[in-house]
């Protein structure tokens, strides 16, 4: 009887340590989504590609509200090119043949830059279920260290990723990205972190290719404004030929 009571009670506790450690999970990537929110948000960024046939620079602007994304280039070589992600659809706009492709989010843009990395405003919780795997010391930061797998009927380009969260601030430091079978895609780094009006905003990343070596994609955030008036006119098909 004795054993049944002691088997039973410890059923009941590692149930207990599983359930909290998944509450715990889930208010941490609450937390990281929670800095990560902002009303609106316009930016200037430089994207630097590199491969075996060297690199390049890729400049553009970006304005972000709610779901919707809007991704103007400004580099010469794509001059007039546009991105725009609305809550259901992302479109990419070429000048020179003036014609707008539907795309979807696994899709690259250059580099290892794909449409998802740059146009998702969408919560992790969203479209994941997380696990807390435990902490970590990420080169002198503290993180948790969350293992995240896509929900039944979402559709994400990186089905399972493993992200380490650092413990003060809640940001993102690394994330590493996998295809459904555990496949090692690419890993992101946050290299830099910046405050702006009490949102903290990653301003330096680098994705390194965990397929083929040399291939990385940085990119560089040099100028941020958010919760600033953006028109809702910002985000419609009509302004990708304008």
């Amino acid at each position: 009887m004795k054993r049944t009571i002691i088997l039973i009670l410890s059923i009941i506790l590692i149930a207990a340590f599983q359930t909290v450690t998944a509450q715990s999970a889930e208010e941490i990537v609450a937390r990281t989504d929670e800095m990560m929110n902002y009303e609106s948000a316009y930016t200037e960024s430089r994207m630097v590609n590199t491969d075996r046939f060297g690199t390049k620079t890729i400049a553009y602007s970006a304005w972000s509200e709610g779901t919707n994304f809007l991704m103007e280039f400004t580099s010469d070589a794509e001059y007039g090119q546009k991105i725009l992600r609305t809550e259901d659809r992302i479109y990419h706009f070429f000048p020179d043949s003036e014609a707008i492709f539907t795309k979807s989010k696994g899709d690259s843009i250059a580099g290892l830059i794909s449409y998802e990395d740059v146009t998702d405003e969408s919560g992790m919780l969203e479209n994941y279920d997380v696990t807390l795997e435990g902490e970590e010391n990420l080169e002198g930061i503290l993180c948790y260290r969350i293992a995240m797998k896509v929900k039944r009927r979402k559709r994400v380009a990186y089905p399972v990723q493993i992200v380490w969260i650092e413990k003060e601030t809640f940001i993102m430091r690394r994330i590493e990205m996998f295809t459904r079978s555990n496949q090692p895609l690419k890993t992101m780094v946050i290299r830099q972190v910046d405050e702006f009006n009490g949102h903290l905003m990653a301003t330096d990343i680098i994705l390194t290719d965990d397929v083929r070596r040399g291939v990385s994609s940085e990119i560089f955030i040099d100028k941020v404004e958010l919760n600033i008036p953006i028109p809702d006119s910002k985000f419609t098909r009509r302004e990708l030929t304008r």
